[in-house]
């Protein structure tokens, strides 16, 4: 066998990673069905610097929530690759995913190659660049009109 041949994960591997991702989703602070008040109300008796720090503090629960919804959502998603049983196996190339790459990225949709490759193309292509943390294109086409 060649170093490049990837061999399909075992069931072993399977419940190994399956346990990993239920334990991640446990493990997130926020919840996808949690309505918080997360410091948005609006304190009257608050000085310009409370107020400011708790703008600050407000700003940063919300931009971690996002991140731990985003999450949520790819852990879900990679569940119910188990369902399908497509779980490992690449989205680009249909080839598995490396036991290792997932023990290290369980929500991993993409071969250690294909993934590479993808980062190249985004990197060299200046307008269809995407939000690393938010999944969403950037649209810098507009950025230059007045």
């Amino acid at each position: 066998m060649s170093s490049l041949e990837v061999k399909a994960l075992t069931s072993n591997q399977l419940d190994i990673l399956k346990a990993k991702l239920l334990e991640e989703k446990k493990g997130l602070v926020f919840t996808m069905s949690e309505i918080d008040d997360l410091g948005l109300a609006n304190k009257d008796n608050a000085d310009e610097v409370d107020a400011a720090m708790n703008d600050y503090e407000s700003s940063h629960q919300l931009r971690f929530r996002n991140r731990e919804v985003i999450y949520a959502k790819k852990i879900d998603k990679a569940l119910k690759k188990f369902e399908k049983e497509e779980y490992g196996l690449c989205q680009e190339c249909a080839g598995p995913i490396r036991f290792e790459r997932l023990l290290a990225r369980p929500t991993a949709e993409m071969c250690i190659l294909c993934k590479e490759e993808t980062e190249k193309e985004e990197t060299s292509n200046f307008f269809g660049r995407q939000s690393k943390s938010l999944a969403k294109t950037v649209d810098l086409t507009g950025m230059f009109v007045r």
